[in-house]
């Protein structure tokens, strides 16, 4: 599935943003002329030198037409790893392509001040350049593009380095992946927002208050929607959570906010637990129920979910994850719905636990069917206690 800089790539940003660029075409020199001014004026000789030909909006509008998001990418990350070879800066070059920014959106105002859609746009296309060009000096994919290891490959990793290894690389792509939607989601509004108030900054003294309305809203729902991913990816972070809330309440609390992003219906049971439990099998339960929970909405079609958690004469820890959904065969380890099976199965063994999976497929003659996970998770100590 196409990642969410790929959809807006081509849902909000490619079209408008060519147009904008072949209304800035007339200009291109004299818009061209002062940027470069500005850059030998700050001692950026370098980044011009490597920004090659003058600008031709014109040309550039075509070949944005064109492209597709992966060749789009490449070109900017191409770009930023060569400035980023020269030595210069990122902060010079993020600092230059803003001014360049600048230049371009107070001439798009004069051309056409009243299309706010373009203008949007033109914004759009800069956040996301800048997005891909820090990835090319950081060297850093975009929206997961770099998995870790294929459904094939999963296992001959497991038997190379063993359980522990692997439960370490699962714990290094869990960052990856976390700070991969910090960059590229919340990144990207922060960066729109700030646009968003310049634009407003921009054209406060000669535009109307009803016509700077709508922009304050769309920037108000940007920090709406910062706010909640911010909430979303705490909680996908897991262990910090699990020390600011408890393990009962932070389940509790992760529960709640997929039953409400789903629409699907979540029902908690809680048994008897151990007063204390360590922090790794916290940690490994809490994304054990993650990785569940995650199949169940990207796979089952399943309107009702139950969690039942618990532990046996407080030496076993418990935990039961089942659906209504479609289930399916156990037996046909392919594909990523495996691959994540292999990681909760990994993290769970390599703490002397036992994982199970049970799923009776959906069929014209089944009255029954849904997916089934149970964990059981020896408490270290348990049977002193």
């Amino acid at each position: 599935m196409p990642g969410i800089l790929q959809r807006r790539f081509y849902s909000t940003i490619r079209a408008p943003s060519a147009e904008a660029l072949e209304l800035l075409a007339s200009r291109s020199a004299n818009i061209d002329a002062k940027w470069r001014s500005e850059i030998s004026a700050l001692g950026h000789e370098q980044f011009a030198i490597l920004a090659g030909t003058p600008l031709d909006f014109s040309q550039l509008a075509g070949q944005l037409r064109k492209a597709t998001y992966p060749e789009f990418k490449r070109h900017v990350r191409q770009f930023g790893q060569a400035l980023s070879q020269a030595g210069i800066r990122i902060g010079v070059a993020v600092a230059t392509l803003n001014r360049l920014y600048e230049i371009s959106l107070q001439n798009l105002l004069r051309v056409v001040p009243r299309r706010k859609r373009l203008v949007l746009a033109l914004a759009r296309l800069h956040a996301l350049v800048g997005l891909i060009l820090v990835s090319g000096y950081t060297g850093r994919r975009l929206e997961g593009e770099q998995t870790i290891l294929d459904a094939g490959s999963a296992g001959e990793k497991i038997r190379r380095h063993g359980a522990s290894a692997y439960v370490t690389r699962i714990y290094e792509q869990e960052w990856r992946r976390f700070s991969q939607d910090l960059h590229d989601e919340i990144g990207h509004d922060l960066i729109l927002i700030k646009l968003y108030l310049e634009m407003i900054a921009l054209e406060h003294k000669e535009t109307r208050l009803e016509d700077i309305q709508p922009r304050i809203a769309e920037a108000i729902a940007l920090v709406s929607h910062s706010i909640d991913a911010v909430r979303r990816l705490v909680l996908d972070l897991g262990p910090a959570v699990l020390d600011d809330l408890g393990f009962l309440p932070a389940i509790r609390s992760y529960l709640s906010q997929f039953a409400t992003r789903t629409r699907i219906k979540v029902a908690l049971q809680e048994g008897p637990m151990p007063k204390d439990i360590a922090m790794g099998h916290q940690v490994a339960l809490y994304r054990v129920m993650q990785g569940a929970l995650s199949n169940v909405m990207k796979h089952a079609s399943a309107k009702n979910v139950k969690v039942s958690l618990g532990s046996r004469t407080c030496s076993v820890l418990m935990m039961v994850v089942e659906d209504d959904g479609i289930g399916f065969d156990t037996t046909a380890r392919v594909g990523r719905r495996s691959f994540g099976l292999t990681a909760m199965r990994e993290r769970v063994e390599v703490l002397g636990g036992k994982f199970q999976v049970h799923s009776k497929p959906a069929g014209a003659l089944t009255k029954s069917h849904g997916t089934r996970i149970e964990v059981d998770l020896p408490v270290p100590g348990g049977a002193q206690k």
